[in-house]
């Protein structure tokens, strides 16, 4: 058993080292004491902010699996466990009599709070929802009981989804889920063919009485690897913008009944091109960097988290984030649960339908939009490959670009590109080109994920910035 008075001691005493004193006023245990909540009162010169800055390194210092402050109305705790954190079962939260006592429109699982209470959150209320965070920090598994809260609890003509898994195979297991309103998007050509339908969906419903409205089935459409999908589209306005489709359903969608779910691997501003502000409710997972944290937050924190996860979650009933362990789900009991939600009868009779483009061959508009994408596709790799070469140079020329790739006009919009990338500097009459990015830290987050979606991983471009290779 947990000597509580030995671990409280400890706390203020690794608090005072890291130049954030406090005193521990009172306890409470939680969950048949697998954790302890502690009151705690600022010494004179503590900054409050300081209690959540130096808890990642507390808590390494004492090699406990959970430390985590929180603020509960004006009072500062901090919960702590010295046994890892074992409970977040979704299964649990799906049979759990509480949603059915609650009065949410679309609940969704998110996992257990700072108490170890099952948290349940309301997608009527949170409208849309940003999943970020680093690689293997939870997003995908996050995403998962996401779309099993939606079609475990909800039948196919309350609420149709739509699954966007390009470049990814995440979510497969739900291909066959009765409340797919188009089979998963897993290439660029249907993400645009999709996109254009939803967005005709929403003008429609716009036109409807209040009442005709109601009874339409709620749309909630996932985008998985939102980043990775989108930088096909880059700065290309001939792909019928698709960022500002996604931006419109964004801005309109909550009055259509259209719920938007992007999911990101380390997003900045700059690589999401849609804005921001018209997703309210975020769900951090651990990130790669402070600057990641900022962009999905408004503020830092998730960088300092475990993983496994462990999220930050913010929305407009909860504006300061709160600390939730996110459910898990075991592949088996993913099975099981689809296996379940297929074998129940639904009446489908006013389930949105996406047609499916098998006949729209000729169609001038799909058409022409697969042959753009995949132009766009091939230009990007081209341009992914120049970079690593361009990168192991100190300075570069149009002509040294044309003579190595064997390459014709086509290197001066691979320059421009390289120029509004910040790879090289403007130009200066007749001079070479400076390579401006040093080490891998000075590359844009849209540059290091261009190179990935192409096969460099951080190594290899580490490794091109040696002027030997």
């Amino acid at each position: 058993m947990t000597n509580i008075v030995k671990l409280r001691h400890k706390v203020e005493k690794h608090y005072e080292m890291h130049g954030a004193p406090i005193k521990v006023i009172s306890t409470e245990p939680v969950r048949n004491g697998e954790r302890f909540i502690f009151t705690v009162k600022l010494k004179a010169g503590t900054k409050e902010s300081l209690i959540f800055d130096r808890a990642a390194d507390i808590r390494t210092a004492l090699q406990v699996p959970l430390l985590q402050p929180f603020k509960d109305n004006m009072t500062i705790k901090i919960v702590i466990s010295c046994r890892p954190t074992v409970e977040n079962s979704l299964c649990k939260m799906l049979l759990s009599p509480t949603v059915r006592r609650s009065d949410k429109m679309i609940p969704i699982s998110l996992g257990y709070n700072i108490r170890g209470d099952m948290f349940f959150a309301d997608l009527v209320n949170l409208v849309h929802v940003l999943y970020a965070g680093a690689s293997g920090s939870g997003k995908s598994m996050g995403l998962c009981c996401l779309i099993l809260s939606i079609a475990y609890w909800q039948s196919a003509d309350q609420v149709n989804l739509i699954i966007f898994d390009v470049g990814a195979n995440s979510l497969t297991a739900f291909k066959n889920i009765p409340h797919l309103a188009h089979p998963i998007v897993k290439d660029i050509k249907t993400a645009v063919h999709v996109i254009s339908e939803l967005e005709k969906e929403m003008d429609r419903r716009y036109k409807l009485e209040s009442d005709e409205l109601k009874s339409e089935p709620a749309i909630v459409s996932i985008m998985d690897e939102y980043i990775s999908m989108i930088l096909n589209f880059n700065n290309d306005r001939k792909v019928y913008g698709m960022t500002d489709s996604i931006s419109n359903l964004l801005r309109r969608g909550r009055q259509a009944k259209i719920h938007m779910v992007l999911a990101a691997q380390d997003p900045t501003v700059k690589s999401m091109k849609v804005d921001l502000g018209n997703i309210t409710a975020r769900i951090a997972f651990m990130c790669a960097r402070f600057q990641n944290s900022i962009t999905i937050l408004g503020e830092g924190g998730a960088e300092k988290l475990s993983g496994n996860g462990a999220m930050l979650f913010k929305s407009g009933e909860y504006p300061k984030p709160i600390y939730i362990q996110g459910a898990y789900v075991s592949q088996p009991d993913v099975n099981q649960l689809v296996s379940i939600i297929c074998s129940r009868s639904y009446d489908t009779g006013r389930k949105f339908v996406i047609q499916v483009a098998d006949m729209l061959e000729s169609s001038t508009y799909v058409s022409e939009a697969i042959e753009l994408s995949m132009s766009k596709m091939d230009k990007q790799n081209e341009l992914a490959n120049v970079i690593i070469w361009v990168l192991g140079h100190e300075v570069i020329s149009a002509s040294s670009i044309k003579k190595h790739y064997n390459m014709g006009n086509r290197v001066n919009a691979i320059v421009d590109k390289l120029h509004d990338l910040s790879i090289i500097s403007d130009k200066n009459h007749n001079q070479p080109r400076v390579v401006l990015p040093k080490s891998i830290e000075d590359l844009s987050d849209e540059v290091i994920q261009l190179l990935k979606r192409y096969g460099y991983d951080e190594i290899q471009i580490s490794y091109a910035f040696r002027s030997d290779v």
